[in-house]
């Protein structure tokens, strides 16, 4: 009881800081708007653009990026009305910019022509090749950002199905369920909390953070360590009928120090995409919370036998997950160097999938084998 209620004070005190900065900075906004429109309707069309296009840039500032489109449209729709085309033209530009990092390329072309004729206004023979060299560079970024989002949530379900396989074949009660869900959930709430009110620092922490790399290497070894020796050890007792899955679950269920630094990276990836942190908050702690409470469910009402030994097997079959990324993950980190232009998909580069799938299968097998052994032996 004590626990929880420190959590829900800390919870409170990061929720009431970051409402009453998010407040004051509203209060300014809103007066920056409120004069624009009173110099608008006094005439003063350049004017009030300036200050729309001032309020863009404080929301692209923010990483909110569907405001600063919406106000940097204002501003060109006024500088329109004053006949500044240059400037309407760098304020389209700027709303296609704002769509084009949101990944929304439709938004983003309409955007940019309606730039690039502002520009014709005063220039005739402008050239707007650029717009398709854009648009090229919205469209490979979006199949990336897709693949990204697609390889976090496979993440994020990976790290919850290690949860939910111990509370499963651990056969905890629900209390114990709902609190290993709610802690999942609350981690990355505050995570993302905390990064929405030092937005301006993340970046360099990113950076820093990726210079401890070998430290994460090691760390995830020493889980993948433990998994496979405690899975084993728990098999082990299970055959001379000691029950110690009460206990050993804990390592499959609790966050490790690789799950916390996934779980960060995920927020702070969708607040770089412009996401509110509290959304980003929910979206990521509700999507680990339901994964743990949808596969422990699963397996409670599956006919799998949930005993110790099953246990000992799910943390083993972990255990060379873990084991394989570390082997297989670092080979790919040179790839973020390299300039990827998106084609079609051939055979070639499908076999080294199929392998992989492969490999994972015989591994499996050659798993369950070992376990089988291993209780003979005993």
């Amino acid at each position: 009881m004590k626990l929880r209620g420190a959590l829900f004070a800390i919870f409170i005190l990061i929720f009431t800081v970051s409402m009453s900065v998010s407040a004051h900075e509203d209060v300014d906004v809103n007066e920056l708007e409120s004069y624009a429109e009173k110099l608008a309707d006094i005439g003063k069309y350049e004017d009030a653009g300036r200050l729309y296009e001032k309020i863009a840039i404080h929301h692209r500032n923010e990483s909110e990026l569907a405001l600063a489109a919406s106000y940097h449209r204002n501003a060109a729709e006024y500088f329109e009305k004053a006949e500044t085309y240059e400037s309407a033209g760098i304020s389209y530009i700027n709303a296609g910019d704002c769509f084009c990092e949101m990944r929304d390329c439709e938004n983003a072309s309409k955007y940019y022509s309606t730039g690039a004729e502002n520009y014709r206004k005063i220039i005739p023979d402008y050239a707007d090749t650029w717009i398709a060299e854009k648009l090229k560079t919205c469209r490979e970024r979006s199949v990336m950002s897709t693949l990204a989002i697609l390889g976090i949530l496979l993440g994020m379900v990976k790290f919850a199905s290690k949860a939910a396989f111990g509370l499963g074949f651990a056969a905890i009660g629900r209390k114990g369920i709902m609190a290993i869900a709610g802690i999942y959930f609350m981690i990355p709430f505050l995570m993302s909390l905390v990064i929405g009110l030092s937005r301006e620092t993340l970046y360099g922490f990113i950076s820093t953070l990726f210079t401890f790399k070998l430290a994460f290497g090691a760390f995830q070894l020493t889980v993948a360590l433990l998994l496979l020796t405690l899975g084993l050890y728990t098999i082990r007792k299970w055959h001379t009928k000691d029950n110690i899955s009460k206990k050993t679950f804990l390592l499959m269920a609790l966050p490790c120090p690789v799950s916390i630094v996934t779980m960060f990276m995920t927020c702070a990836f969708f607040i770089i995409m412009g996401l509110e942190a509290f959304k980003v908050g929910l979206l990521v702690g509700g999507i680990f919370a339901i994964s743990i409470l949808v596969i422990t469910f699963l397996i409670q009402r599956s006919g799998i036998e949930k005993s110790p030994s099953n246990l000992g097997t799910a943390m083993i079959f972990f255990g060379m997950l873990y084991l394989f990324s570390i082997i297989f993950i670092p080979a790919y980190l040179p790839v973020y160097d390299m300039n990827i232009t998106i084609g079609g998909v051939s055979t070639e580069d499908i076999i080294p999938g199929l392998l992989f799938a492969g490999v994972m299968i015989v591994v499996g097998f050659f798993v369950e084998r070992f376990k089988n052994r291993m209780i003979k032996w005993i």
